[in-house]
């Protein structure tokens, strides 16, 4: 690397200090442009050189990083991009590498678009329903705007296109239109080896579709239950003869009611992007992503005695009932954000990559919300409270890394070398009036005030966080004959300087400073037939944003799991199955407040011990099998209040099957049939496990029909009809405490028209 790019590399981490986001994010943009020139000329001599090669590498049978980085569009969707079928045999979100999916030692899925185009989810945790150890919609009929999900029982980190989403916890978390992406990567247990600060479950990385080489066109309208609408477009291709540059655009809209009376959903969402690829070393994509909702729909929680649960006296209230003031209602939500992928073939085995995004994401909460009630006369009357809350997070983040194959002997090295950056402020206001008692059962079901935010009840709660993370780390990917050895070890650095203005004090202010080695080890053996056994050892370290009802900040998670797998894929096929067992120990884990409304708080130790099996497989011709089985069990193995009892939220047990079936030939040629069966498992509904929610199965149907097949006219075009629930079955989604409960999601039915060309 010569002395441009050393420059360039110094002026981006050396400076970070003194310069402001965006003007980072201008910086790194100057500097990738550096490197880029800095090495062309290297670059183009070598792209004709015998050393240049894609052919597979003998340590892993998989395509050389060079090989991606030259397409950019097509070639990178060994890795990245799309798939035909249900099985990614590659993926980078295990090890950042271009890997076999055989050879990464930990357990891994990944939804695939064909999978959601025949599944229709309408959010990123819909899409996870047949994911193995994901519990994704647990806050049931209102988790359409809300992706959290929990994999073996701890909230997994969510990224897109690998870099870690960072924003407040709460409603106003950012979410992704699943429409506008090519696949849905989950990577179970701790990975803060190569990834950094971050939660012990995993990770879910959301990968966008990015422009193709080949011309790519599709318009999607959908009508479904509840009023749903839905517009999708996305169209790909070269911009110019050469096909140096590349474009893509993807957009959608969306205008929907709820299951709840007077709730809506509205939302544009706009994603562009351009592949710049002057030469076969070099690629560079630049993303951006625009997000308003207008309308957000309120949670509508409701405490547990009125839903049936914990041996309640009282009837069961309507669930379509929307016990909110509409007079007091409007929330809002927008979130934007610009990144750059940039990818260079430095020559010899070597490369380099470096990504940046930055994210606004603002919000104004405006709604009534449910928590408790209080018997009256043998009456449940529930508490109504009035809430108001503005929030904004500023975020940017950086991560760079070098990656280069080598040769010691008889043994084969894919060494990694990296620094990862982020810095990010955020900022976020809680004004609450109430509680109001009403009548749930009556005429008049819904409270009717005029809140005043001024007044002595009203209680203000701001917080202002500013943060600083940085990590370096190493892997080496080694290759012995059918071994595979990954070690991996990562130092970060964090800072955060928190201001808040908390229920119980005017203000305070503190700084907390945290560091913190974190490391993988994993061992495997690739059995000809594709059978791979693995054991693996893997840590992280997640120092959390926010802070409890007193205004103290959280400390640092820790986690340590070790593992023990089978994966199944023989080569070629369109089989991928895996086995795996695991101890996750996690301390300091965040739990739900139960005596407060949106506030969290830190349990001792958390120990959990399970087992994840997962099957995709085509198993006859046309006819694709996706099963998943989990089992965990979860402990508090160390607390001052709630020892020996488990989490809210985690089910015990939870399984899914899903078949379907595109007939080739005859009448029906061109019909693709589908369903599928979710278990969702009974989970504890308070931390002192005092009642259960009981556990659901629940049915889901899809049709896919080429209307080409009827008519030349119609080349192109499919028919696609979603229900889920068939059923309808009333379920409790999940409960925090028993004043906070969620229900399920009724029956929906999507009707979807596609036109490709």
């Amino acid at each position: 690397m010569n002395w441009s790019v050393y420059q360039a590399w110094n002026t981006l981490f050396a400076r970070r200090q003194a310069r402001p986001v965006l003007h980072r994010y201008t910086v790194i943009v100057t500097a990738l442009v550096l490197c880029g020139a800095a090495s062309a000329n290297a670059a183009d001599e070598q792209s004709d050189s015998p050393q240049k090669s894609s052919a597979p590498s003998e340590a892993g049978g998989s395509t050389t990083l060079p090989a991606v980085v030259v397409t950019g569009g097509s070639l990178a969707s060994e890795s990245d991009g799309p798939v035909r079928g249900y099985v990614a045999e590659q993926s980078k979100v295990g090890t950042k590498t271009s890997t076999s999916i055989l050879e990464v030692l930990q357990s891994v899925s990944v939804v695939t678009r064909q999978q959601m185009d025949i599944q229709q989810p309408a959010s990123t945790s819909a899409a996870l329903r047949y994911t193995a150890g994901a519990t994704s919609e647990k806050f049931g009929g209102f988790g359409d705007y809300v992706d959290l999900t929990r994999i073996r029982g701890v909230d997994a980190d969510y990224y897109l296109d690998g870099l870690r989403i960072i924003s407040n916890a709460g409603s106003w978390l950012p979410q992704i239109d699943p429409y506008s992406l090519e696949r849905i990567e989950v990577l179970r247990g701790p990975s803060s080896s190569i990834y950094g600060q971050g939660t012990g479950g995993g990770i879910v990385n959301q990968v966008s579709r990015k422009p193709q080489d080949a011309p790519s066109h599709e318009l999607s309208v959908q009508y479904g239950s509840f009023g749903r609408k839905h517009i999708g477009f996305d169209t790909t291709g070269p911009v110019n003869e050469d096909h140096t540059l590349l474009y893509r655009f993807t957009a959608s809209g969306l205008d929907s009611d709820g299951q709840v009376e007077d709730v809506r959903h509205k939302r544009l969402y706009v994603a562009p992007s351009l592949t710049w690829r002057p030469n076969e070393a070099t690629s560079w994509t630049l993303m951006a992503t625009y997000s308003s909702e207008p309308d957000l729909p309120n949670y509508n929680s409701l405490p547990a005695a009125v839903l049936g649960l914990d041996n309640s006296p009282y009837p069961q209230i309507n669930r379509r009932r929307n016990f909110t003031d509409m007079n007091f209602e409007g929330s809002t939500r927008k979130q934007n954000s610009v990144s750059s992928l940039f990818e260079r073939d430095l020559g010899n085995g070597w490369s380099f990559v470096s990504n940046a995004r930055y994210m606004h994401i603002d919000s104004d909460l405006k709604r009534g919300i449910v928590y408790g009630y209080q018997d009256v006369n043998g009456r449940p009357m529930l508490k109504g409270t009035y809430e108001q809350s503005p929030a904004s997070v500023n975020t940017f983040s950086a991560d760079n890394h070098l990656q280069g194959d080598l040769e010691f002997g008889q043994t084969k090295h894919t060494v990694l070398a990296g620094v990862d950056y982020s810095q990010g402020t955020v900022k976020n206001e809680l004004y609450s009036f109430g509680p109001v008692l009403f009548d749930p059962y009556g005429s008049n079901y819904r409270p009717d005030v005029t809140p005043d935010f001024t007044a002595s009840r009203a209680a203000p709660w701001r917080v202002r966080q500013e943060f600083t993370r940085v990590g370096v780390y190493l892997q080496d990917q080694i290759a012995y004959d059918h071994w595979r050895l990954t070690l991996s070890a990562r130092h970060d650095w964090s800072k955060t300087d928190d201001e808040t203005n908390s229920y119980s004090m005017t203000s305070r202010k503190t700084k907390q400073d945290d560091k913190k080695w974190t490391g993988r080890a994993g061992l495997s053996y690739q059995f000809d037939a594709g059978i791979a056994p693995y054991v693996s050892y893997s840590t992280s370290f997640d120092p959390l944003l926010g802070t409890d009802y007193n205004g103290d900040t959280f400390v640092p998670v820790e986690s340590k799991q070790t593992e023990i797998g089978i994966k199944y894929h023989p080569q070629n096929s369109k089989t991928l199955m895996s086995a795996a067992i695991f101890q996750l120990n996690q301390t300091n884990v965040k739990t739900s407040d139960a005596n407060h409304l949106g506030f969290s708080n830190q349990a001792g130790e958390v120990r959990t011990r399970g087992l994840d099996l997962s099957a995709t497989t085509e198993i006859a011709t046309n006819l694709n099998l996706i099963a998943s089985y989990t089992y965990l069990d979860n402990s508090l193995i160390k607390d001052s209040r709630y020892q020996g009892k488990s989490l809210v939220q985690t089910p015990k047990n939870s399984a899914s099957i899903w078949l379907d079936y595109m007939i080739g030939s005859g009448a029906l040629a061109g019909l693709q049939l589908g369903g599928g069966v979710r278990y969702l498992g009974e989970t504890y509904g308070d931390p002192t496990n005092d009642f259960k929610v009981p556990s659901a199965t629940l049915v889901d149907l899809a049709l896919n029909y080429d209307l080409g097949r009827i008519s030349s006219d119609l080349k192109g075009s499919t028919f696609g009809l979603n229900v889920s629930n068939l059923a309808n079955k009333q379920y409790v989604a999940s409960c925090t405490s028993r004043q906070y409960c969620f229900i399920g999601q009724d029956r929906t039915v999507t009707a979807t028209l596609n036109y490709r060309w």
